[in-house]
């Protein structure tokens, strides 16, 4: 049980690890949302803390190690991902899909509190959970969409080229 929980922690938090590298630097969403990574780095760190007891050879040691030292500030930064869902709002305002029926993209306002300005974001959706941020626009409190043709979209006079994968961002 103690080896099979060093194993299984060390190989959950570079699952997680790979999965919250690919949330923050991919243009399209493969991975979980914040909250269900937030818990694969807990299952980590408590696996991880269990297998501490293997203690069969020096490679179980370090594996134990690295799996607390990369899963503690993972779990942090990913829960300051889940606690933006409590002070940022997205509101869905508005949803359209392609003449061809091929894209559908969905427009949230984005609202920071009191301090900050309104945002549009446009996000397309993809197969299964993947999403695509493909507008980015900051201060904006509307969003002007037109189809000009099956893959070529104008919002708020920005041309974005969907076939293309063209992206705006401010």
């Amino acid at each position: 049980m103690k080896r099979r929980s060093n194993i299984w922690s060390f190989y959950l938090i570079l699952l997680t690890l790979l999965l919250f590298m690919n949330l923050i630097m991919s243009k399209w969403k493969v991975s979980p949302p914040a909250h269900i990574l937030w818990g694969f780095a807990l299952a980590s760190f408590l696996l991880g803390i269990i297998g501490f007891a293997d203690t069969s050879s020096r490679m179980s040691r370090v594996r134990s190690w690295m799996t607390v030292i990369l899963s503690l500030p993972l779990s942090f930064v990913l829960f300051l991902g889940v606690i933006r869902f409590l002070f940022i709002s997205e509101e869905l305002v508005k949803t359209t899909v392609s003449p061809d029926h091929h894209y559908k993209i969905h427009f949230y306002l984005t609202n920071g509190g009191a301090t900050t300005s309104f945002g549009v974001l446009g996000k397309m959706d993809g197969p299964l959970w993947f999403e695509k941020l493909i507008y980015d626009d900051y201060p904006m409190d509307h969003a002007d969409v037109e189809w000009v043709d099956d893959h070529t979209i104008l919002i708020n006079g920005h041309v974005l080229d969907l076939k293309e994968g063209e992206t705006y961002s401010d």
